[in-house]
């Protein structure tokens, strides 16, 4: 559904009636659904309240429900706002209370500000019956894990994921979506997640590992979503499913794979590691402290840190332009990986460069997290990532994530401006966006973090560490040596 808005007098308060009509017919509670409404309300009437060079304003309302989320994007060629009245505009502050699941901002210059929120109608589909199983369920015979056979998913088997999941977690999984066929089947078919599975002739799906995508058209997908029935654990089904997901990624032309291991224990980066993957970063605080794994050591001593880790399966000849302090190590990490990069260190910023900044931004109030990622590189860089930082306050983040591309020749020049708001390294992410690699940046708020209780699987992911601590204590200290 698209709507065309010119500020007539109750067009504002039936765009709001027609979404929140749609979410709560789509089976959103109704409290919720008015949440969201006022979320969309103040979306437009933030649009219409901008300078515009036509007398008249033109907002274009885009309302898209698909399996099981419900997003409302909103258009206009209005003057974007600066970060003081991003900050007190009413949408991010009722964003941060959880009114909304995400909100994106955007501003793409001649091409017009863009912002849009989003909120999952669909809930855990408590059809579902029976035992859910813990560690202590018996475990199979060795005749049957070995009839186990590990296979692509494909829409038919939706169902029988959502069963696996039911069984290993009941309604606790943190990803509701996995619980309505609808949706998996759709991101399926849509290519936004390959997954694979692991199939039991008596039993149906009994695990379940993915490549999935943040945002259509990412070229690298994280790798993910991995459940095993408790009758199975101890059988390799995790590391078969890995292996498989992997094949399928190179026969989909994938240059590589990312993942967020987990530094409670090792395990997870030893199975990238096996599998030809090796450590890139690291994602201070990435992971609530709420967060917990069973059989594992939990210590909550603030919000877990996170190894990023990348698989290459693809070599793509760049000049990439870091700054000059992560030279050393990209270089280090292109070599191992074997990916073919000129790690250049006459980075500089543009001067009177045709064409502003273009940045979108979204905030996931639910983990305290923001993402802002840099399409292109402006005079104006320094002043727009200041300004939408300073619109993000309201959401009392513990991490914002910032990515550059680092196939940009002011990549390293602008890294090194952006220290001053608090910016250090936190990954290296080969052909991460559609210009090439990206280089992830990491601002850690007041919330506290745990960077003691950090287990790494080798020598190599122990430097990276090191240096990543080392950088956000110097930046933490004002850039001081």
């Amino acid at each position: 559904m698209k709507i065309h808005i010119d500020g007539s007098d109750g067009s504002l308060t039936a765009v709001g009636a027609a979404v929140r009509a749609m979410v709560t017919t789509a089976g959103l509670r109704e409290d919720y659904a008015t949440r969201f409404r006022v979320v969309v309300e103040e979306l437009v009437r933030e649009a219409l309240t901008r300078e515009f060079e036509t007398a008249q304003p033109d907002v274009q309302v885009a309302v898209l429900a698909d399996s099981g989320t419900v997003t409302v994007t909103v258009t206009d060629q209005g003057l974007p706002m600066t970060g003081a009245q991003a900050r007190a505009a009413p949408s991010r502050r009722l964003a941060a209370l959880g009114f909304v699941d995400e909100l994106h901002i955007a501003s793409h210059g001649h091409e017009g500000n863009v912002a849009s929120c989003s909120i999952r109608v669909a809930t855990a589909n408590t059809r579902y019956s029976g035992p859910v199983l813990d560690d202590t369920a018996q475990r199979v015979s060795d005749e049957e894990a070995e009839s186990i056979v590990i296979r692509r998913m494909t829409p038919a088997d939706a169902e029988g994921l959502v069963q696996c999941i039911y069984r290993c977690y009941g309604y606790t999984y943190k990803d509701t979506t996995l619980y309505e066929p609808r949706h998996i089947t759709h991101l399926l078919k849509r290519g936004l997640m390959h997954s694979v599975a692991a199939v039991s002739p008596d039993r149906g799906i009994v695990g379940h590992a993915a490549l999935f995508v943040q945002r259509e058209g990412d070229p690298v997908p994280e790798s993910g979503k991995l459940v095993v029935d408790p009758r199975y654990r101890g059988r390799h089904l995790a590391e078969r499913m890995a292996a498989l997901r992997l094949n399928i990624a190179r026969e989909e032309a994938i240059p590589g794979v990312w993942a967020q291991a987990v530094t409670n224990h090792p395990g997870s980066q030893k199975e990238v590691v096996h599998l030809g993957g090796l450590e890139v970063g690291l994602l201070i605080g990435a992971s609530p402290a709420t967060v917990t794994m069973a059989e594992l050591e939990n210590i909550n001593q603030g919000r877990r840190t996170l190894v990023a880790m990348y698989t290459p399966l693809q070599s793509r000849g760049r000049i990439l332009y870091p700054p000059r302090q992560l030279v050393a190590l990209l270089s280090d990490l292109a070599t191992a990986a074997q990916l073919d990069r000129n790690v250049d260190s006459s980075s500089s910023l543009p001067t009177g460069r045709a064409g502003r900044t273009k940045v979108r931004v979204m905030a996931v109030p639910s983990t305290a997290t923001a993402y802002i990622r840099v399409a292109q590189i402006g005079a104006d860089a320094g002043t727009r990532i200041a300004e939408e930082l300073d619109g993000l306050n309201a959401f009392d983040l513990a991490v914002t994530y910032l990515d550059l591309p680092l196939t940009d020749v002011a990549a390293g020049a602008l890294a090194t401006e952006l220290e001053r708001l608090g910016f250090c390294f936190a990954a290296w992410l080969p052909d991460f966006a559609r210009s090439g690699d990206v280089l992830r940046l990491q601002r850690i708020g007041s919330h506290p973090v745990d960077v003691e209780h950090v287990n790494c699987a080798r020598e190599e992911g122990r430097r990276v560490f090191d240096f990543a601590v080392s950088e956000w204590r110097r930046v933490r200290r004002g850039g001081l040596a």
